[in-house]
């Protein structure tokens, strides 16, 4: 069976005999222990400690916009084509507005 996280909920006892839950795991080379009262609060951190983790690997990362899916997809592709050039992004786009042909735009 696949496990579904890089992290691991277990029970533990602290040096005080109190029962606790440990999330352990690795994050950018980092390793990580926590404890936490209840299963709940650990399974909670175990679930953003492995989105911290996946959007390490990924250099995807949630943020919030008002673009629209198509044009956050759009812009995202923008972005990657700008990026081959040596010009800022900026510079780019008011050379192109610029342009005698580019007169609707403004």
């Amino acid at each position: 069976m696949k496990q579904e996280s890089a992290f691991v909920i277990s029970e533990f006892t602290n040096p005080s005999l109190e029962v606790v839950f440990r999330v352990t795991g690795w994050v950018d080379g980092k390793r990580i222990r926590k404890n936490f009262p209840t299963r709940a609060e650990a399974k909670t951190e175990a679930d953003t400690l492995e989105i911290q983790r996946l959007q390490g690997e990924t250099g995807v990362r949630p943020t919030i916009t008002r673009l629209a899916e198509d044009q956050l997809h759009e812009a995202e592709a923008v972005f990657k084509r700008l990026a081959e050039s040596r010009l800022s992004s900026t510079s780019q786009l008011t050379t192109v507005c610029s342009m005698p042909w580019a007169t609707w735009w403004s």
